[in-house]
Parts: C-alpha cells; sequence; structure tokens
C-alpha cells in the first residue's frame, strides 16, 4: 500500500547516498559496491516498490518512481565506479550541480513529493 511514510522513508533513505557517495570519493572506498547499489530492487525503498500491488502499480506516479528510482541507483553506482577506481576529479563533477546525480536526485525527490502530494 502507498503511504505518505513509505515516500518519506525513501525520500531520507536516498538522502543518505549523497553523503555516502562523498565518502567513497574522498577515500577511495566503500562497503557498497557498484554492481549492488546499480540494483533498484535491493534497497529498502525498492523491495517495497515492487512488492506494492498490481493495482498501485498500474499508477502514472508509480511508474515514473520506478524509471526514477531505478536511473538513482544507476547514476549512484556509477558515481560510486568512478569513486573506487581513483577517478576522484570525474566523480565529483558528477556530484555537482548540473552533474548526473544532482538531476538523477532532483528527478525523482520531485516525482515523489507528487505522489506523496496525491495521497
Amino acid at each position: 500500500m502507498v503511504t505518505k511514510e513509505a515516500i518519506d522513508a525513501a525520500l531520507s533513505a536516498h538522502a543518505q547516498w549523497k553523503t555516502r557517495l562523498e565518502n567513497a570519493i574522498a577515500t577511495s572506498q566503500s562497503e557498497s559496491r557498484p554492481d549492488i547499489v546499480k540494483k533498484d530492487n535491493v534497497c529498502q525503498f525498492g523491495q517495497w516498490l515492487y512488492a506494492l500491488s498490481a493495482e498501485d502499480a498500474k499508477s502514472e506516479d508509480y511508474k515514473k518512481v520506478k524509471e526514477l528510482h531505478a536511473d538513482f541507483h544507476a547514476t549512484a553506482g556509477a558515481i560510486l565506479e568512478l569513486a573506487l577506481s581513483g577517478k576522484k576529479e570525474e566523480a565529483k563533477r558528477e556530484m555537482e550541480v548540473g552533474g548526473s546525480y544532482r538531476k538523477a536526485t532532483g528527478k525523482l525527490v520531485l516525482a515523489l513529493e507528487s505522489w506523496k502530494s496525491k495521497l
């Protein structure tokens, strides 16, 4: 079932990725693996999203959030890959305003907020 609380939890959990990625860039280390981060069904929100009913999955909000959530994970995984391979400057650029991380995050947050406003 789609709830405001579930969406708020997703917003909070995904906000933490910025810090994780910045730390990975600074240290070239992470507890996470890029191949796992790239999967959109491993995080708690992704598991919840994929477990929603067929009825919930019919909504345009669901479809949009699912797509943007997958894009977010692909982006975060790619940046983590850069960070762990020593490409710090490239990874930093992806985290800056106008970079892929900010774009992916911004779109996902807007879609989640829009969905939440309809509940």
